[in-house]
């Protein structure tokens, strides 16, 4: 039954016990095919997805379906509560589809509200999330869950949730998927979204949030409200934001940044009908008077099958470019080659590229490894040397640290961030450590690139909340301060990290999103940065072949220093290598 026991105090007076209240949370007595009784539409004008249902949890033989609905405000369907409470325990059953977007939603709100408040809880990309009204980010309570793939047997879970207006943390308890039986220790505790006032109702959600043809189910929701009630836990206080720029206040209107001066952009590569249409991930590298490039390759797709490591040379300092050639030459079965790192070595130029595919599973790329090629002198030809990282696709050319060794950043098999150390001068053995990182990090792909300053390490981290994450580390790469986010703009998108020979830091990156690609740098040996130039601005040129995550866009770039001047490539719709040159005097800051 839905019910809620008032006790305890409310404005410092006394609130007494409350009865049921007038509809039931099993829904029994409500009539299938129609919403049940008690129960209001949260924002007029909309229509919410939500009508009772046969076939609940154990005993019960009804249930409420939710499912998206045309509505495109704030949709729900919600229940006033008796009296408004400031501590209530939330418990229901809930079952849902498989989707990778937003399946199910549920939301407490304020006595006569028109948005959310305090408990805004949804599960989508697979997910218990909650919204951090601080972030306002949805944050990560658990991922063991486990979707519906028939209606008519759901799989149910059993969700607690322990709110308290007074106190910005909301405690959850969630059993294991299949059962109704709540862990007697809390899942997670996390912050609460906006509301400081009184819990006035709760609100099952619809309309446009939910995934197209998505749906979930509720049932035997039960309420308490009182302060006799278990106080919810403190949430984590939020780490504190880096200082990564340090100049003035960053435009919005990124159209008042100023271009580099006497930037030149060039073509290194653009596909043919007939080729590999695909192409992410560039490298560039200069040895002994030729400049070498390489990319993924791959006939359609991104990470897709038959995925190759390809690249062209260049002789006259990058106006022209040879014929195509062969680096990583991919596989014939699910195994694949994909783009990576170009440095010198010892007088030898180095390719380690990414190889998925076959091996442990991974959320991102199962098997991930990274396989060296040299090219060989005598023959012309790029040459294996084996696998030489596990767990790490490198993303940035080898530096040098304190301790002698090198580090390059990268991402591990479930997208998560990674560097990779070497023994010293021997190539061949790289060990991965992984970064720690707050949940609010939100890593999708988290692709990391690093620079060092003595024996600290600054890792630039791909994460949520539109900003750049930061991570430092003390002890040449050994050990890392935790994932935190910076004060610098960057959307979801890969960026560089690297040193100019004049001493300063730089940082090629996106801004608002793929449309622009802009350089920072600062005051030499300070890694901080404190000026921001674009390089490229506006929509690419379109895509012109079909292929998976392809789009107008500037996109991850790679950069390299050579003879005064700082050599940027990057792909160009992912179909297309772009390349653009700055004269490194352009980039001082006084």
């Amino acid at each position: 039954m839905l019910a809620i026991c008032v006790t305890g105090l409310m404005n410092g007076e006394a609130v007494p016990a409350a009865d049921t209240v007038l509809s039931d949370g099993d829904f029994e007595h409500a009539e299938i095919g129609h919403q049940p009784p008690g129960w209001k539409i949260f924002t007029p004008d909309t229509s919410p997805g939500l009508v009772v249902t046969a076939g609940g949890p154990e005993a019960s033989r009804k249930c409420l379906r939710g499912e998206r609905s045309l509505s495109s405000k704030l949709v729900a369907l919600s229940k006033p509560l008796l009296r408004p409470q400031q501590r209530v325990q939330i418990e229901f059953s809930v079952a849902f589809s498989q989707s990778d977007q937003r399946v199910f939603h549920i939301w407490t709100a304020e006595p006569g509200a028109t948005d959310a408040g305090r408990l805004n809880l949804c599960v989508q990309n697979g997910a218990l999330m909650q919204f951090d009204g601080r972030t306002r980010t949805w944050d990560t309570i658990s991922r063991d869950l486990t979707p519906s793939s028939d209606i008519e047997h759901p799989v149910w879970h059993r969700l607690q949730a322990l709110i308290d207006t007074s106190q910005d943390g909301i405690t959850f308890r969630l059993s294991k998927p299949g059962t109704l039986t709540l862990p007697e220790k809390p899942t997670a505790t996390r912050h609460g979204y906006r509301m400081t006032k009184a819990i006035g109702e709760i609100g099952l959600v619809s309309g446009q949030r939910i995934a197209k043809d998505a749906w979930y189910l509720v049932d035997d929701l039960d309420v308490k409200g009182g302060l006799d009630l278990p106080a919810p836990e403190a949430a984590d206080a939020l780490q504190s934001t880096y200082e990564l720029w340090t100049g003035p206040p960053i435009p919005g209107d990124v159209t008042k940044i100023p271009f580099v001066p006497g930037v030149e952009h060039r073509t290194i590569h653009s596909p043919h009908e007939d080729g590999y249409r695909f192409l992410h991930g560039a490298a560039i590298v200069h040895h002994d008077g030729v400049f070498y490039a390489n990319w993924a390759n791959s006939p359609t797709n991104e990470n897709g099958p038959h995925e190759t490591l390809q690249g062209k040379r260049s002789l006259d300092g990058g106006l022209t470019w040879s014929p195509l050639e062969v680096v990583g030459p991919g596989f014939d079965g699910p195994d694949r080659h994909s783009h990576g790192i170009l440095f010198e070595h010892q007088n030898e130029v180095w390719s380690i590229c990414a190889r998925f595919g076959v091996g442990a599973a991974g959320k991102k790329f199962d098997g991930l490894q990274a396989e060296a090629f040299v090219l060989n002198k005598a023959t012309d030809h790029w040459e294996s040397r084996g696998i030489v990282m596990q767990n790490c696709w490198p993303y940035d050319e080898p530096v040098r640290m304190a301790d002698g060794n090198l580090i390059t950043g990268g991402q591990d098999k479930d997208g998560l961030p990674v560097v990779a150390i070497s023994h010293g001068d021997d190539v061949s053995r790289w060990d991965s450590v992984l970064i720690p990182y707050d949940r609010r990090l939100a890593p999708s792909f988290a692709e990391t690139t690093v620079q060092t300053d003595g024996e600290t390490v600054l890792a630039v981290i791909r994460g949520g909340g539109n900003v750049a994450w930061i991570a430092t580390s003390k002890d040449s790469g050994r050990t890392w301060s935790t994932a935190s986010p910076s004060n610098l703009p960057m959307p979801r998108a890969k960026a560089y990290l690297g040193r100019l020979s004049n001493g300063q830091f730089y940082l090629i990156s996106n801004l608002v999103n793929r449309d622009t690609l802009v350089v920072s740098t600062g005051k030499p040996g300070e890694m901080k940065f404190q000026k921001m130039w674009k390089v490229r601005h506006g929509k690419s040129i379109p895509p012109r072949f079909p292929g998976a995550a392809k789009g107008k866009q500037w996109s991850y770039p790679y950069g390299y220093e050579h003879d005064g001047r700082l050599y940027i490539v990057y792909s160009i719709g992912k179909e297309d290598c772009g390349l653009s040159v700055i004269d490194i005097k352009e980039l001082t800051v006084n």
